[in-house]
C-alpha cells in the first residue's frame, strides 16, 4: 500500500519521540520498517520491559505481539515487531489526518 508523504512523516515523527531516536527515514517504508527494527532488537536486548510499555503505549494488540515473539531469531523476533508498529503507527496517522 502506499502512503502520502505527510502520513509517512507524521508516522516517522511519532516514533522518533516515542523511541527517543532521531534520523528515521520519512520517505521509505521498508528503510523505516528497517531502522526500526534495529532500535527494537536493541530494547529485546538492553530493556525488554521498556520495550512492551512501549508496545502497549503505541497501542499494538497483545495477541499480534506474542504472535510476533513467537521464534527463535531475535532479529526476526525484531523485524515482526517493528512491522506491527509501524503498520500501527500508520494507521493511527491516517486517523489523526482524517479527522483533523
Amino acid at each position: 500500500m502506499s502512503y502520502s508523504p505527510a502520513i509517512l512523516n507524521s508516522t516517522t515523527s511519532h516514533l522518533q519521540k516515542v523511541f527517543e531516536v532521531e534520523n528515521l527515514p520519512a520517505s521509505d517504508l521498508e528503510a523505516l520498517c528497517f531502522k526500526l527494527s534495529r532500535v527494537v532488537l536493541h530494547l529485546l536486548h538492553t530493556d525488554l520491559n521498556r520495550l512492551l510499555h512501549l508496545l502497549y503505549r503505541i497501542d499494538v494488540e497483545e495477541q499480534q505481539v506474542k504472535q510476533a515473539m513467537v521464534a527463535d531469531d531475535a532479529e526476526i523476533i525484531a523485524e515482526r515487531l517493528a512491522r506491527l508498529i509501524v503498520k500501527r503507527e500508520l494507521q493511527k496517522a491516517q486517523l489523526r489526518l482524517r479527522y483533523s
